[in-house]
């Protein structure tokens, strides 16, 4: 069986949009493509889909026990045989052009460990999402961006403005897999900002291409992961662990660049404490990490 070029993979679960998803990861107008949907959902309707098509490109995993978030983007990567891998989200579209024009950008200069492009957020019809400060378009041309130029300005404004997984494409060789997962990073397991966690360490290698063309679609809506409110302090908390470990991979050399990464969150706990409505074990947790991070100061 020959290796394909670009490996995307559909760490699926949730049933209600994945046949959207599924659909744009079948019009890609890139021939040397397979499509691997590694299915953690509890139902069946995600394999139903899939069997209905019978697309050649398409490998279909069952996982035998529900790996969780971690778990089964870790699955999707090993089960990729691509040089290129490109996350799909079961939530996320993209458009036609998408693998295609970022795989170009990694074969055109090996100095890139990560391809990513503008995205447009969308709501759960389908339709644009106004106001979303992250998608604002980092440059009104293609270009490629230093990796530190790009990680310091991302941190600094505590804005994944690199992407969600479905906006990036990346070479599986540059991935080293921590003992647990693909979102783990020294031991610590990350959830809100998992992605970023992982773009990280890629920039770390190499330079970023940034496409000015819109070539995916995020979905915001209500039974995203990052959107439980259980996520609210570990959202604050990641921001200012991934400023203690991008510094130890180079980033944020400035003295004033690294205050102001670990500012922005500190900002943020302070702000949250303000609340009357916080659990005390909620208002706990928050002062212990403003603390943390007046001491990094």
């Amino acid at each position: 069986m020959s290796v394909p070029r670009v490996s995307l993979v559909i760490p699926a679960y949730n049933e209600t949009f994945f046949a959207e998803a599924f659909a744009s990861a079948r019009a890609q107008a890139f021939s040397d493509l397979e499509i691997v949907v590694c299915d953690d959902s509890p139902g069946h309707a995600i394999e139903a889909t899939v069997a209905r098509l019978a697309d050649p490109r398409v490998r279909y995993v069952r996982n035998p026990s529900r790996l969780g978030f971690n778990g089964n983007f870790t699955e999707c990567l090993r089960q990729a045989r691509g040089e290129y891998v490109k996350f799909l989200n079961d939530d996320d579209r993209l458009a036609p052009q998408c693998v295609a024009a970022l795989a170009g950008a990694l074969d055109f200069d090996p100095r890139v460990t990560l391809a990513t492009s503008r995205r447009m957020p969308i709501d759960a019809r389908g339709a644009p999402v106004q106001g979303h400060l992250a998608s604002m378009p980092l440059a009104h041309v293609s270009c490629v961006i230093p990796g530190a130029e790009l990680v310091n300005f991302t941190l600094i404004n505590s804005v994944n403005f690199i992407g969600e997984p479905s906006t990036v494409m990346f070479r599986k060789r540059d991935v080293e897999l921590d003992e647990g997962g693909v979102f783990t990073w020294n031991g610590r397991d990350y959830h809100c900002l998992a992605d970023l966690s992982l773009w990280i360490r890629l920039l770390a290698k190499g330079h970023a291409f940034y496409q000015a063309v819109a070539l995916s679609d995020y979905r915001t809506h209500a039974g995203q992961q990052q959107a439980q409110e259980s996520m609210d302090v570990s959202c604050i908390a990641e921001r200012f662990w991934l400023a203690q470990e991008a510094r130890t991979l180079g980033f944020l050399r400035e003295p004033a660049h690294y205050r102001a990464a670990v500012t922005m969150p500190l900002r943020m706990a302070e702000q949250a404490l303000k609340s009357r409505d916080l659990p005390q074990d909620t208002q706990r947790q928050l002062r212990d990490l403003a603390a943390q991070m007046r001491a990094a100061l």
